[in-house]
């Protein structure tokens, strides 16, 4: 069920009825101060009662007036708004990238019940007004049904005579009935005079008297124009003080109308005054007008407003009337007022900017190509980013939550260099657009955090308008306004509630993930350190293997000399001791590169251990920084959802703010 347009109408009825209250008050007080003034003015006062009822209930968009103080405006310096145009874009932005915040369903419900509750109430007693109203309509038709049109030709073309005197074309149908005590007027459009027959039948002056009365009635349009009085005594039947208005009204009605018969007419205020006396008291028709008072003070003050008086001049009398008009009749509602602009903060002093870091030292070179060397492990590589936590690069928008609590530096782009900055702890959350800002945008400020959707640029606006806050700035295209209500703000601000728990969560998250990271960096150092000392090893081992190659291939001429020399000594066993030595010598040679073998052949099997230890502990580290992305995933589900139901409930209250009157223009 949706109640965004239920919620401004209810509170279009509440304001609509202070006023009231208000204008009651007003219209009440002249005539206590003002007894001079006439019955036709108080009349028109009375009246404006009831326009402003209704006018106030319909019009959506009441007149705003800033009376109310305004809130402390809390000035931003220019450290402040650079400050709230760059943490959008801090580099843990990529890490806390969230699919969406706002309102948790258990804390703001979906439908409003009271709003549903009071509609219904309402509506039920218009429905029950508009029963009654239906019963007297069939009341009158029956004592129409039941009357008979007059058969006195003189008192037809009296009537036909008097109607054209007073201006009233075509003249009203005139009938008879037994049913009625004293003369009526029955329907709006197609009226119907109804006078008594049998017993209580007017003669003579009398009934001149009361037909001029209801003659003047039709002249002045009092049925057309007790519409407006009726329909706001329907809608606003729960109101005290309109149903008084309305009786005021009537009342005030009723005099008009016996001083025009006794003032315009000539009539004796005596013989005027004994024809009241004579009908006395009847209940008024619910849809036309009676010559009788519907009650015995009603009837005593017409009697007493038939007495001479001092008139109030006419001037004044309109310029009451205009007066009450202009004050009164709009709606009106009561805002703060405007926030001062902040004065302009001094620009920060410049700083030196810090030294770049000293460059990585190169690789060592690779080992010739030309000797073959031994397999050497491979170094694993470094593990793969989880799923959940995708690295976004220059997005157009993006849905963030980002904290900025430390020292930042600030490339302000003019010829002094860079500046460094201190920066407040300020946290927000919500979805930003980094490109061009969309038409529509709200940013709530709540201290020291906030919560967007829309662009950079309404963000840092936001901020410097606000302050602090609580506050709800919005945007719909080019229009701009703020919105303080307390009772809208804590709306949203429960709608909120969650988004701080869950940023905080993804900021824990995020330094975890960093910390890994770090990890995962350091055993890289460590298995490429471990892979140049294999390199160098091989390198070793393949300039010892060309050693070896090359005695061996002295061996070979060796091993021939020593054939010839021993195809001598068959002859004649010459210069044996001197091949022995040489042989010695080989022998030796061959023990030195075989232990040398050995120990490299050792060293190496102990860095293969290590680097096996070193990939097994990367890959742990891996399967952490998976399960890390996969509870960053499920925290972006949970702000999806939150997100969500909080932009809801922001366009409620952006639509209420503004039907209601509380949306303050820019």
């Amino acid at each position: 069920m949706d109640t965004t347009m239920l919620i401004p109408m209810l509170e279009r009825l509440g304001w609509t009825s202070l006023q009231t209250v208000l204008l009651v008050a007003l219209v009440y007080g002249l005539c206590r101060v003002l007894p001079s003034l006439s019955a036709a003015t108080r009349c028109r006062l009375w009246w404006l009662v009831s326009l402003q009822a209704v006018v106030g209930l319909f019009w959506s968009q009441p007149l705003q007036l800033a009376w109310l103080p305004a809130p402390q405006a809390v000035a931003m310096t220019a450290t402040e708004v650079m400050t709230e145009t760059l943490h959008p874009l801090a580099p843990e932005a990529s890490a806390q990238l969230l699919a969406a915040m706002p309102m948790p369903a258990a804390d703001v419900p979906a439908v409003a019940w009271w709003a549903v509750a009071l509609a219904a109430l309402w509506a039920s007693g218009v429905l029950l007004m508009a029963l009654r109203t239906f019963g007297e309509w069939r009341r009158c038709r029956a004592l129409l049904a039941a009357a008979y049109p007059c058969r006195d030709e003189a008192l037809v073309q009296a009537l036909q005579l008097a109607s054209d005197a007073h201006g009233v074309r075509p003249a009203p149908r005139l009938w008879m009935s037994t049913q009625v005590d004293s003369p009526q007027l029955v329907g709006p459009f197609r009226p119907v005079l109804l006078l008594p027959a049998g017993d209580n039948a007017l003669q003579g002056d009398a009934l001149d008297l009361a037909l001029t009365h209801e003659l003047q009635h039709l002249q002045r349009r009092d049925l057309q124009w007790g519409l407006l009085p009726a329909l706001a005594q329907h809608l606003f039947f729960f109101h005290p003080l309109l149903r008084l208005s309305v009786r005021e009204y009537a009342q005030a009605r009723e005099e008009a109308v016996d001083a025009a018969v006794v003032g315009q007419h000539g009539a004796s205020r005596q013989a005027y005054g004994r024809l009241l006396l004579q009908l006395g008291v009847a209940p008024q028709p619910h849809l036309g007008v009676a010559s009788a008072a519907p009650s015995t003070t009603s009837l005593k003050r017409r009697l007493l407003s038939l007495q001479p008086r001092r008139a109030c001049p006419r001037l004044l009398a309109m310029a009451l009337t205009a007066a009450v008009v202009v004050v009164g009749v709009a709606p009106m509602r009561l805002v703060a007022a405007p926030v001062p602009p902040a004065p302009p903060a001094p620009p920060a002093a410049p700083t030196a900017a810090p030294p770049l870091p000293p460059k990585a030292p190169k690789a060592p070179p690779a080992p010739p190509s030309s000797a073959r060397l031994p397999a050497v492990p491979v170094a694993p590589a470094p593990p793969v980013a989880p799923a959940g936590a995708e690295e976004v690069s220059g997005p157009d928008d993006a849905d963030v939550a980002v904290d900025v609590d430390a020292d930042v530096d600030v490339d302000t782009g003019m010829d002094a260099g860079r500046t460094t900055s201190r920066m407040s702890s300020i946290t927000t959350y919500g979805r930003l657009d980094l490109g061009q800002s969309p038409s529509q945008a709200f940013v709530l400020v709540d201290g020291d955090s906030t919560f967007a959707n829309g662009g950079i640029d309404d963000v840092t606006l936001a901020r410097k308008q606000l302050g602090k806050g609580p506050a709800l700035w919005f945007r719909q295209g080019d229009k701009r306004y703020i919105v303080r209500d307390p009772m809208l703000i804590q709306s949203l601000q429960r709608a909120y509630a969650g988004a701080a728990d869950l940023g905080r969560q993804q900021s824990e998250l995020g330094r975890q993930q960093s910390a890994l990271g770090r990890q995962q960096s350091e055993l890289g150092q460590q298995l490429g350190e471990m892979g140049r000392m294999q390199g160098e090893e091989a390198r070793r081992m393949a300039m010892a293997a060309a050693e070896a190659a090359r005695s061996a291939m002295s061996a070979h001429d060796i091993n021939r000399e020593a054939a010839a020399e021993a195809a001598k000594a068959a002859r004649g066993a010459t210069n044996d001791s001197a091949v022995a030595r040489e042989a010695a010598r080989e022998a030796a040679a061959e023990a030195r590169r075989a232990m040398q073998e050995a120990r490299s052949e050792a060293a190496q099997s102990t860095r293969t251990r290590d680097m096996s230890r070193l990939a097994s502990q990367q890959a742990d580290l891996a399967s952490r920084q998976a399960a890390l992305g996969s509870q960053q995933a499920a925290l972006g589900e949970r702000q999806a959802r939150l997100h969500t139901q909080a932009s809801q409930q922001a366009q409620q209250v952006i639509a209420r703010a503004l039907a209601s009157g509380k949306a303050e223009r820019l």
